[in-house]
């Protein structure tokens, strides 16, 4: 079944959007500075009068790239977030875990003198299909075994928003 997207949603699909701008940025200031200064010592080596039009040219080069990389990462979830649709999935859970978890590298363990122990929470995940999703306290608590949930995903991208108890 489809519905339309939440404002919390198109927030959430945002969210994901994040790495495809970081990582086509430090794309483009390390391949401009790399790619630069190799061009650069070419044209030194071969002591090419015009040599800053090549220059130019690769630093171009290495913005088309990184916007190319932009829509590689992103095109999927924008174009979910145009649609404004997602898809509605019902499943059946098997069973219910809750388990006593620690935070990784919370604590200060060998040489030093103020040694502490790790943190600890309470994990608690639901098991659909033979795979664990971790859900928050509130859900675990509205749910049982044999109940039906809904998962909220989107179409183009396949991530999954939310799961939902109704």
């Amino acid at each position: 079944m489809r519905i339309k997207l939440t404002e919390q949603d198109i927030k959430d699909l945002k969210y994901q959007c994040r790495m495809g701008y970081i990582i086509p940025f430090l794309f483009f200031i390390i391949g401009s500075f790399l790619i630069t200064g190799f061009v650069h010592f070419i044209i030194t080596i071969f002591k090419e009068p015009e040599g800053d039009i090549y220059i130019y040219i690769t630093i171009g080069i290495v913005f088309v790239l990184s916007i190319l990389i932009n829509f590689i990462m992103n095109g999927k979830v924008k174009r979910d977030i145009r649609n404004g649709e997602k898809i509605l999935k019902k499943k059946t859970i098997q069973r219910k875990e809750s388990m006593v978890d620690v935070e990784a590298g919370s604590a200060n363990v060998g040489t030093m003198p103020h040694n502490r122990r790790m943190n600890k929470f309470i994990r608690y995940d639901l098991i659909i299909d033979n795979t664990k999703y971790r859900i928050d306290k509130e859900l675990f608590e509205k749910c049982k075994d044999g109940d039906d949930i809904y998962f909220h995903i989107a179409p183009e991208s396949k991530f999954r928003i939310k799961i939902d108890f109704k």
